[in-house]
Formats: C-alpha cells, sequence, structure tokens
C-alpha cells in the first residue's frame, strides 16, 4: 500500500506538469496579453467550431486524470495514516 501511495504521488506530479504545460501552449496560441485573463473567449463566441480540437482533448483528460488520482490518492494515503 506504501509503494501505490509513492506511485500515485509521482503520477500525479507528472500529470500536473504535463497539465500546465498544455494549458500554457494553449494560452500561447492567443498572444495577447488580456487572454491570460480570460479576454480572449471573444474571439470564441460565434467563430469557433463545435467540439474540441486535439490540445483540448488532451487538456479534459489530464484534467480528469488530475481529480481521479487526486481522489484515489487521498483515499489510500488516509487509509495509510488509519493504520
Amino acid at each position: 500500500m506504501v509503494i501505490l501511495s509513492y506511485v500515485l504521488v509521482v503520477l500525479h506530479v507528472i500529470i500536473s506538469v504535463a497539465l500546465t504545460v498544455v494549458v500554457f501552449n494553449q494560452m500561447s496560441k492567443a498572444s495577447e496579453l488580456g487572454a491570460g485573463f480570460g479576454g480572449g473567449a471573444s474571439h470564441t463566441m460565434f467563430g469557433r467550431k463545435k467540439g474540441l480540437d486535439t490540445m483540448g482533448k488532451i487538456t479534459v483528460a489530464l484534467a480528469i486524470a488530475f481529480v481521479v488520482n487526486g481522489i484515489l490518492l487521498s483515499v489510500i494515503m488516509s487509509n495509510l495514516m488509519k493504520g
């Protein structure tokens, strides 16, 4: 159980770094100062095509993996602390 917690912590760090890199790469597409604060959403009001592009799908998958891994990690760590 301890080894599994170490593996999940390492996996959580890897997912966190990958999610940060993917989000920053998507932000660089807008290349505007306002895009960092949510101002780039006006360009996609009517002009964006339906569905997500590849980077959007990767971002969603990494976000889901981050949440699921965080929940698993908290459950395993709480079980380790109990006894």
